[in-house]
């Protein structure tokens, strides 16, 4: 076995790993917040449970390490540390900058004292991610804005609405560092932008977001729990960095999607209408399937697992089927995930005031006794969790199977006819 088939195994078998680190977790927390301490043949069921839900992201971890490991193992086993540098930098180069990254890649071979080439690669990594030209003036100015708008956010929340404090901080502070990189690395001429559509549902879902979040705070800082009996933060310091991060990198992701990420025009058309199923189907869960259903007995947990199922799956299958390609289902995945995540927080803090009124406890699974402000963490991480470690895994398996039958064609087309004796 060669150095890069070597490197391609050992490097699969590590993605697959972290992919599994996460259920592994699931399982200590599960096991260490029991009620009563759990027997070995209770510990075992959840963990093999566990490895059930785990096999997803395990294979589509190991299948997105050899898909680019295919087409970049090669080249990349081949370079030592500044070269390993230079191509992580210019992997993020836009499409009208490549013929640079290839130039210095080339001028990088000619570099051979080895603290030269760290020198040069460094330098080069730095003008990738702010490179030269352009309005200093600007970029300045932007990020001056931003450090005052995070000081009046600061500001602000410490005077009207102390529970915001750290989310607002964190979410203002993100999106203004994320607009002055905007600003130093303008879009050319000739790349294309997300499009109305897609930028519509990204603002729409972050900003609904805050200001159901913001309405939250205010009403509900904090609720009762009674086991053990104590007053809990609606929205905990670590939940609030998650939310803030969470918020401020769909909405990059959606209006400046890295060039390994943006999707062609089939996989927008696919990623907004998974996006929109997926919301449109929670929505019509928690109005018109759950009301009929005794108060308290059943909440939107079933539905963040078999949501998925029903909408990411075979919306990526599609999409991979109709584009022959994998990248196209993987792009509709991502970009259904992306858009879909504000959107999602948003209609659930939505849904669960009405649920909490009528009497039928917290919106995920139906719990009585807590206050109405534990929907505002309920729904941030299990909407991440269940997007990030479920819908994600099974929508890259179903673009793989979408794309298997267009690799099987391309396959047997240059395999040619059979040799005849």
């Amino acid at each position: 076995m060669n150095r890069t088939k070597r490197i391609g195994l050992v490097g699969g078998l590590a993605a697959a790993a972290v992919a599994a680190t996460p259920f592994a977790y699931l399982w200590v927390f599960q096991v260490a917040n029991a009620k009563e301490p759990p027997t070995a043949e209770v510990r075992l069921d959840i963990a093999i449970w566990m490895a059930v839900f785990a096999m997803p992201a395990m294979l589509a971890a190991w299948l997105l390490w050899r898909a680019w490991w295919r087409r970049a193992g090669a080249r990349l086993s081949a370079l030592d540390g500044p070269g390993l540098l230079l191509a992580a930098a210019t992997a993020t180069l836009p499409g009208g900058r490549r013929d640079w990254g290839a130039a210095m890649a080339a001028e990088l071979t000619q570099v051979r004292e080895r603290a030269a080439r760290w020198r040069f690669a460094a330098g080069c990594a730095s003008a990738a991610v702010l490179p030269p030209g352009g309005n200093r003036a600007v970029v300045v100015v932007t990020g001056a804005l931003a450090v005052a708008a995070t000081t009046a956010a600061a500001l602000v929340t410490g005077a009207a609405l102390p529970a915001g404090r750290v989310f607002g901080l964190t979410f203002v502070g993100l999106v203004g560092g994320l607009a002055t990189l905007m600003v130093a690395r303008p879009r050319r001429a000739g790349e294309g932008g997300p499009g109305p559509a897609i930028a519509g549902l990204a603002l729409a879902g972050v900003a609904g977001c805050v200001a159901l979040t913001t309405w939250y705070l205010a009403e509900y800082p904090s609720y009762p729990r009674p086991s053990p009996p104590a007053v809990a933060v609606s929205l905990p310091p670590v939940t609030a960095v998650a939310q803030a991060v969470v918020l401020a990198g769909c909405l990059w992701l959606a209006l400046r999607p890295p060039r390994w990420l943006a999707p062609d025009r089939l996989a927008r058309r696919f990623g907004i209408a998974m996006a929109i199923a997926l919301v449109g189907g929670f929505l019509l869960e928690s109005r018109l399937i759950q009301p009929g259903l005794r108060p308290g007995g059943q909440g939107m947990a079933g539905y963040l697992f078999n949501g998925p199922l029903l909408v990411v799956l075979p919306g990526s299958v599609a999409a991979a089927v109709v584009g022959r390609s994998f990248r196209t289902g993987l792009g509709a995945c991502v970009l259904a995930l992306v858009l879909g995540a504000p959107l999602l927080v948003m209609a659930w803090l939505a849904e669960a005031l009405p649920w909490y009124r009528q009497g039928r406890g917290l919106l995920l699974d139906g719990e009585g006794g807590l206050g109405v402000g534990a929907n505002l963490g309920n729904a941030i991480w299990w909407s991440l969790i269940f997007l990030v470690l479920w819908a994600l895994p099974i929508g890259v398996l179903g673009a793989a199977a979408g794309g298997a039958g267009t690799r099987l064609r391309r396959a047997r087309k240059h395999a040619g006819p059979a040799p005849t004796s």
